[in-house]
């Protein structure tokens, strides 16, 4: 006997033939997506007709979790009013937990986006780190120094036989 397998992915809709096996009650559907839901039924054949469908099987396929996450800043030394810019590589990379939400341990430092666009507030030092489906990166520490000035108007002044006094602005 053979049996005819129909599929519909989603809720409503039709099913489609998908596959056949023959003497055998059991099949296996493969290469179904992840976080999808699909519906099911089986019909018989005799070589001569088709019997009515099965009852309707429905079916939700899991997800693919976040191994690890990996964080890159292009740049761990800001002055303040700087910018950097974090990216993550997420293993797999067809995971289905979501985005990736970003975090500083000192955002009175350095404040990070959900884009992973970094802006140096203050001086000091903050740690950043990328979380996605609970599954954490490595800290990565990023230095806020104060934002350089330029030098001008140098005088000398009191100018004795071992010392002078600078003053610039």
């Amino acid at each position: 006997m053979k049996f005819f397998i129909y599929r519909g992915e989603g809720s409503t809709g039709q099913l489609q033939k998908v596959a056949e096996v023959t003497d055998t009650t059991t099949y296996t559907a493969t290469n179904l997506k992840a976080k999808t839901t699909y519906r099911f039924a089986v019909s018989a054949h005799n070589g001569l007709r088709e019997s009515e469908k099965s009852n309707i099987v429905t079916v939700a396929t899991s997800g693919i979790s976040a191994v690890s996450v990996t964080l890159t800043i292009n740049s761990t030394s800001l002055e303040v009013g700087g910018i950097a810019k974090a990216t993550v590589t997420i293993n797999p990379a067809n995971q289905t937990d979501g985005t990736v939400t970003y975090t500083s341990s000192n955002a009175q430092v350095a404040t990070i986006d959900q884009n992973g666009n970094i802006t140096a507030k203050k001086t000091g030092t903050t740690d950043i780190k990328a979380t996605i489906g609970g599954v954490e990166s490595s800290l990565v520490r990023i230095t806020v120094y104060e934002a350089l000035v330029n030098v001008s108007g140098l005088r000398g002044s009191n100018v004795t036989a071992n010392s002078v006094t600078l003053n610039w602005s």
